[in-house]
């Protein structure tokens, strides 16, 4: 890849908005297309915007780099990955809809504690630590 098109990691970043050291750990992980040059200097095809791209678009949806690698891989295999995705997508869906719940039971808990404390604005407070965290929500 020492042709005119490949981009040092610098370009890369200006191209991508994602900083040099996001690059290399993405490239270190195997997630990024680069190449060593014999300077030692990274150079990356211009496939490596759209794999860049990509990745920070599953970070968004929930996965993680390994799900990412997982994914890439699956294309690499010259295989469309969009089944796998979809199973995962699914599964990302379903936790984020229980993690909504404990953040809507937690939302009640705290309503009631500030309810409580609204209508007691100068408890008896001998607890170890405060009386507005001890009461039952």
């Amino acid at each position: 890849m020492t042709d005119t098109a490949s981009l040092p990691i610098g370009q890369l970043a200006a191209q991508t908005n994602e900083t040099i050291k996001t690059l290399r750990y993405w490239t270190n992980l195997g997630l990024l297309t680069c190449e060593r040059q014999p300077s030692g200097y990274r150079h990356y095809p211009p496939v490596a915007i759209e794999q860049a791209r990509f990745i920070r678009c599953a970070q968004a949806a929930g996965f993680t780099l390994e799900e990412v690698r997982t994914v890439l891989a699956i294309r690499a295999d010259g295989r469309k990955p969009c089944g796998h995705v979809k199973v995962e997508l699914e599964a990302h869906l379903v936790n984020v809809r229980a993690h909504i719940a404990q953040l809507q039971a937690l939302e009640a808990a705290l309503q009631a504690k500030v309810q409580w404390a609204d209508e007691h604005p100068d408890p008896e407070c001998h607890a170890a630590g405060c009386v507005y965290l001890e009461v039952p929500a």
